[in-house]
C-alpha cells in the first residue's frame, strides 16, 4: 500500500465522503492539517483508497495516536496498517471518536478497542 502525507487540499478538492466523515468539526480540522497539529493521508491500494486525518497526543499513561476522521473504502486494510505503523513509531494506543455504529464497523476490521468515553459537543451558535 502506498501512504502519502499530503497538504489540505482547497475545499472544491476535497473528498465528499472526507468532507462528510469529519462533519461539522471541517474548520476544525482543516486548521490542525494546516498548523501541523493533525496530519491528512492519503493511502492507496489495489482495493484501498482511504483518507485519513491524524494526531499523536502526548498523556500520562504514554504516547497516544489519534484517528480523528477516516473516509474511503479499503478500511479493512488500512486498520492494521494503522495498528502496525502506529506500534512501528511507539504509540502506546489509539484513540477514535466515534458511534456505537462505528465502533461494531471497526471491530470487524480487527480495530474495535473498549470504549473509555464518549465525547459531547454544544453548540453555542455562530458558524
Amino acid at each position: 500500500m502506498k501512504v502519502s502525507r499530503i497538504s489540505w487540499p482547497y475545499p472544491h478538492q476535497m473528498p465528499e465522503k472526507l468532507l462528510k466523515a469529519c462533519g461539522d468539526d471541517f474548520a476544525s480540522i482543516r486548521n490542525q492539517v494546516q498548523d501541523s497539529l493533525a496530519h491528512l493521508y492519503l493511502i492507496e491500494g489495489e482495493n484501498t483508497h482511504v483518507w485519513v486525518v491524524t494526531r499523536g497526543e502526548e498523556l500520562p499513561e504514554g504516547k497516544e495516536l489519534v484517528i480523528v476522521c477516516a473516509a474511503g473504502h479499503g478500511m479493512k486494510d488500512v486498520g492494521q496498517l494503522l495498528i502496525d505503523n502506529a506500534k512501528r513509531l511507539g504509540f502506546d494506543s489509539i484513540r477514535y471518536h466515534g458511534s456505537a455504529a462505528t465502533h461494531r464497523l471497526y471491530s470487524g476490521y480487527g480495530f474495535g478497542g473498549v470504549e473509555v468515553e464518549r465525547v459531547y459537543k454544544v453548540a453555542l451558535g455562530g458558524v
